[in-house]
């Protein structure tokens, strides 16, 4: 398996039909397009991985399975959780569990200003090892527990959430409303409003006033959480 062999099998999965169609939603040169596929190149910079992941509804774990030996047992270690004596994981070079980990529809973990009654404090179902392109001090996991954003975010898929980037049109976020409700979406602004889009078509999509939505945390990328 390949990097390009990779592309070219999520970007079948997701119907995006040929390397110009998939070119158009990244803005890139088709060429570009044909150079990633055929494996003219290294494995892209983090925001291209990210940019490319959105357009091919996936994480940029998919993209990278079975590219890099390091990477796969990286990701398949175990993840120290909160109740175990270890805190850290030796193959990610002893980087400390410093990140929190909720349940989707949970309180983020991180320090913010809530309109009216403060939520009830979450539960921290794990801790995960820092990546080393993370540097948003109170980023924080969010553990997927519905299929509204398959294929891109499965049930059991950890979602990294970085709170202090600003979001843009078209970012997956962990929405925040004032109600309590909670859940990872894409977002799209639109008059007054914000338009909270899943992937899975199972599920409708729901406008919210701006003063209805407390928070809205990127997302910057998934990984597996291995059983």
């Amino acid at each position: 398996m390949s990097f390009g062999s990779n592309i070219r099998r999520l970007r079948s999965a997701a119907g995006v039909r040929t390397q110009r169609e998939l070119a158009d939603r990244l803005g890139v040169p088709q060429p570009q397009v044909s150079d990633w596929e055929n494996d003219r190149y290294t494995v892209l910079e983090t925001g291209t991985l990210l940019r490319l992941a959105k357009a091919l509804q996936c994480s940029v774990d998919h993209l990278l399975t079975g590219v890099d030996p390091d990477y796969d047992r990286v990701r398949e270690a175990t993840i120290a959780s909160p109740g175990d004596v270890a805190t850290r994981v030796d193959l990610l070079g002893g980087a400390e569990a410093d990140i929190p980990v909720v349940a989707e529809g949970d309180a983020a973990p991180v320090p913010v200003r809530w309109r009216g009654a403060q939520p009830t404090p979450p539960e921290i179902v794990l801790r995960l090892p820092r990546p080393g392109d993370v540097d948003d001090p109170d980023a924080y996991g969010v553990e997927v527990r519905t299929d509204a954003m398959v294929p891109a975010h499965p049930p059991r898929t950890i979602a990294i959430v970085a709170p202090r980037r600003r979001f843009e049109d078209g970012d997956e976020v962990y929405a925040q409303l004032t109600s309590g409700e909670r859940s990872i979406r894409l977002v799209k602004k639109t008059p007054g409003a914000y338009l909270l889009q899943p992937y899975n078509l199972a599920y409708p999509p729901r406008l919210v006033k701006r003063r209805d939505m407390h928070a809205l945390h990127v997302i910057v990328y998934s990984r597996r959480r291995e059983p």
